[in-house]
C-alpha cells in the first residue's frame, strides 16, 4: 500500500497530466517502427551479406552442435544473436533470438518445444536452413533491435513463421523522470 505521503507526492506529480494526451512511447514506437519499415532492403543486403559468408546448418547439425563438447570440436562456440531459418520448399522464415543461440535455435525442430509450425513443415520433409548471427558483427547495439529489424527484412512476421512481429520499445518514455519515478514507485509496491 502506498504510504500518504508518497500519494501525495504522486498527485502532485501527476497535476500536469492531461487526460487523452499521447505518450512519448506512442510517438517514439511509431517513428521507429517507420524508420525501420522504411529501412527493410538495407537491413536485408546486410543480412543476407553476413549470411553468404557465414556457414548455414541443417537442422540435424543444430542437434548435434546442442551438445558443447560437439560444438567445441569443431570450433563452434555459443554466443548471443540471432537466427534465421529458412524454409527452402516454400521460402519461408522465421527469426528468433538469444543468449546462447545454438541452445535455442535446434528447439525449433523439436515437437512442442519451439514454432509449432516449423516443426510440423520439418516432421513432413521440408528443406530448412539456419543461419547463425552474432550481434556484435552486425551495426545494431540491441538483440531486440537485431530481431525486429530482420523480422521486418524477411517480412517473417506478416509472411512466415513468426507468430508475433518484434520488440520495438526496449522501456518506456516517459514526459519527465518524475513521471518515471512515480511509475517506479508504483510498481514496486505492486511486485512487493
Amino acid at each position: 500500500m502506498l504510504s500518504e505521503d508518497e500519494l501525495s507526492w504522486i498527485r502532485n506529480v501527476l497535476q500536469d497530466y492531461v487526460p487523452g494526451e499521447i505518450s512519448p512511447s506512442y510517438f517514439y514506437k511509431e517513428i521507429t517502427e517507420f524508420e525501420r519499415n522504411q529501412n527493410r532492403g538495407k537491413v536485408r543486403k546486410e543480412l543476407d551479406a553476413l549470411r553468404n559468408k557465414m556457414r548455414r546448418y541443417t537442422p540435424e547439425e543444430l542437434l548435434l552442435f546442442k551438445n558443447k563438447k560437439e560444438r567445441e570440436s569443431e570450433g563452434l562456440h555459443d554466443f548471443s544473436g540471432i537466427y534465421i531459418i529458412h524454409n527452402s520448399d516454400n521460402d519461408t522464415y522465421y527469426v528468433g533470438q538469444a543468449g546462447r543461440v545454438f541452445n535455442r535455435a535446434y528447439n525449433h525442430f523439436l515437437a512442442n518445444a519451439g514454432n509449432d509450425q516449423v516443426y510440423e513443415d520439418f516432421f513432413l520433409g521440408d528443406t530448412f536452413s539456419i543461419s547463425l548471427i552474432p550481434l556484435n558483427i552486425t551495426s545494431f547495439s540491441t538483440l531486440n533491435e537485431l530481431e525486429d529489424n530482420a523480422i521486418r527484412a524477411y517480412d517473417s512476421f506478416h509472411d512466415g513463421y513468426n507468430k508475433m512481429s518484434g520488440n520495438v520499445m526496449d522501456k518506456y518514455i516517459f514526459k519527465n523522470g518524475e513521471y518515471q519515478e512515480a511509475a517506479n514507485i508504483i510498481l514496486d509496491k505492486i511486485k512487493g
